[in-house]
């Protein structure tokens, strides 16, 4: 039951941001939506094993799978996805900061509450818990960057093959 509590107590941490995430974007439009799903499919299941393979290798601590589920599945593909879209257009800086900050919020609570992110380094070459939170958070910084570019490139290829984009400038 204790458990129980604890993962309704990251889904309503995630609902919270999120309604701070929409603040900015109450809606997307028809094209937004193609986007947003193509960044959830691009995002939550890799993040998911790449989350259980750097555990393996040391790199990450290791989480429950249904932290890594929610964690991936509802924070990084739902909320993060919506994030992008609502903050694209700011300026490289200003997204990487409000990704960042999220993440690292976010990683705090699922340190509190389940003991998560709780490795000692950072890639072995910085020391400490902190250095832990702080690194994986200002990687999750580089978000909308990996995004953009993965966008980008999946326009050419879709253009190249149907004379169809789906990014508007």
């Amino acid at each position: 039951m204790d458990e129980l509590i604890r993962i309704l107590a990251a889904l309503l941490l995630y609902a919270a941001l999120f309604v701070i995430i929409r603040i900015n974007k109450p809606a997307l439009d028809a094209d937004e939506r193609r986007i947003y799903g193509l960044l959830y499919l691009g995002w939550a299941a890799p993040v998911f094993a790449a989350n259980y393979l750097l555990s393996l290798v040391d790199l990450e601590s290791p989480m429950p799978w249904y932290v890594n589920l929610i964690h991936t599945f509802v924070w990084i593909g739902l909320c993060l996805g919506w994030l992008y879209l609502s903050i694209r257009r700011e300026s490289l800086w200003v997204q990487f900061v409000a990704f960042a900050t999220f993440s690292l919020l976010v990683k705090l609570a699922e340190q509190k509450l389940f003991g998560a992110w709780s490795s000692e380094h950072f890639f072995f070459i910085f020391r400490g818990n902190w250095a832990h939170l702080l690194g994986w958070s200002l990687a999750d910084g580089l978000y909308p960057l990996i995004s953009m570019a993965g966008l980008v490139l999946i326009d050419r290829l879709r253009a190249a093959h149907r004379g169809t984009t789906i990014l508007k400038t």
